[in-house]
């Protein structure tokens, strides 16, 4: 059994709690296995760190707050909490007594479509009690899925949504300061990467990375990479393996579209993802995929080796349009739009450069309500905060050789797409 620490723990908290077991701790509380003597049961506290900042403090009362206000199978439940300045600060929750999701992956590789469908349906419609309640949780992530234990033997274990620590609640004051993104970036949504506000369909997006992992057993975005990495995921797409079932292939294509408005509900998730666990997985459906990856305009789509896929490009959509000269000018004028677009995000990027170089630092792996997992989990690292240019900033600890790499592949890419627009200008005008 870990000790627990003198300095923020006794014998019994509240005259109620006897803590065990510390299960992980994070930058905000540690987490321990604890017997509620009161009632005779196993809980977690989630003891507050004291002295932190003031931060930790208003984000355990948001987590509260959230967790007191919903109610369902799939959310951890909240069963007593104090928050009281002076006094040691804790919610007392649930205790799941199984892995997280991200521990099954990295200890048994990806899971049967059909038993991902079961358990998307599960966090699906948790999400969707959440967001109904105008909460966006800002951090789903394998290892905030927690895989309840089942009460019949042989049965499946019941997927929780854990963490809300990080919560947003919509139409409310930001704990996080103006200019910065708070999250686990390789989760995030491009919109979270530019900065934007957080909104439900940001869930959405990281909910299809966590099932493409789950089918995959792969990270879609390994952690690392620093400015290339950041740059690659504003302007392309996660690749979606062709040997999934098209019913998974649409789903994901929808949930990962980098346009918030074109995913679709928590709610839709869930119709669609129950409907996904009844199908019995084919033959050879879920074996893993090295091929060639096939352009296409929707997510990227990974084609077995020697495999070909029928889908209809950009390019060839516009070939078969066949348009006039008035039409390749508006169509330069789009591309010049795009080119801009595109370089603006760099800019913001090159600004956000110190704080996505800190993302890519390993840190304590919380685990809020959960025992160590016997393997490691590489999604379990904490969310930390991506200053995006706008706020004001400390010194970065980036070298001044990244700086100039960063500006570098800036520039390189404005030149490409400048000739490349001048290529297709001189064919415009040939015809």
């Amino acid at each position: 059994m870990a000790d627990a620490n003198a300095d923020d723990t006794a014998p019994l908290i509240d005259g109620r709690y006897r803590l065990g077991d510390l299960v992980g701790e994070g930058g905000m509380a540690r987490v321990y296995r604890a017997e509620d003597v009161l009632l005779g049961r196993t809980v977690a506290i989630k003891l507050i760190r004291p002295g932190i900042d003031g931060a930790s403090s208003e984000r355990a009362r948001s987590e509260m707050t959230v967790l007191a206000s919903l109610n369902h199978p799939s959310l951890v439940t909240l069963f007593d909490a104090s928050l009281v300045p002076g006094q040691p600060e804790y919610l007392a929750m649930e205790f799941v007594d199984g892995p997280t999701l991200g521990a099954r992956l990295a200890s048994g590789g990806p899971l049967p479509p059909h038993i991902v469908g079961h358990l998307g349906a599960e966090l699906a419609e948790a999400l969707h009690v959440v967001h109904k309640a105008g909460v966006v949780h800002r951090d789903i992530k394998p290892s905030n899925v927690l895989l309840s234990p089942p009460q019949i033997p042989g049965a499946r274990p019941r997927a929780k949504l854990a963490d809300f620590g990080i919560a947003y609640l919509l139409d409310t004051s930001r704990i996080t300061s103006p200019g910065l993104v708070i999250g686990t970036v390789a989760y995030l949504a491009p919109e979270q990467l530019r900065g934007d506000p957080p909104t439900p369909a940001a869930d959405i997006y990281s909910l299809g990375l966590v099932f493409l992992e789950a089918l995959t057993g792969e990270r879609v975005h390994p952690q690392g990479g620093g400015m290339a990495a950041a740059v690659a995921r504003l302007e392309s797409r996660p690749e979606i393996p062709a040997s999934l079932d098209e019913p998974w292939i649409e789903l994901l294509t929808r949930m990962l579209h980098p346009d918030p408005s074109q995913r679709p509900t928590a709610a839709e998730v869930a119709a669609a993802t129950g409907s996904l666990a009844q199908h019995t997985p084919a033959a050879g459906s879920f074996a893993a995929t090295t091929g060639a990856t096939v352009p296409f305009t929707a997510p990227t789509l990974i084609a077995p080796a020697g495999g070909v896929i029928a889908a209809s490009s950009g390019r060839a959509e516009a070939a078969a349009l066949a348009p006039d000269a008035a039409g390749n000018k508006a169509r330069r004028k789009r591309l010049m739009a795009t080119l801009a677009g595109a370089l603006a995000a760099v800019a913001v990027l090159v600004g956000a450069v110190a704080g996505i170089a800190a993302l890519n630092q390993p840190e304590p792996a919380p685990a809020p309500v959960v025992t160590t997992p016997a393997a490691p989990d590489p999604s379990d690292s904490p969310p930390a905060e991506v200053n995006t240019g706008t706020g004001g900033g400390e010194d970065s600890g980036v070298t001044e050789e990244e700086r100039k790499q960063a500006e570098r592949e800036q520039r390189k890419q404005a030149q490409e797409e400048e000739k490349r627009l001048r290529e297709e200008q001189r064919e415009d005008d040939d015809d």
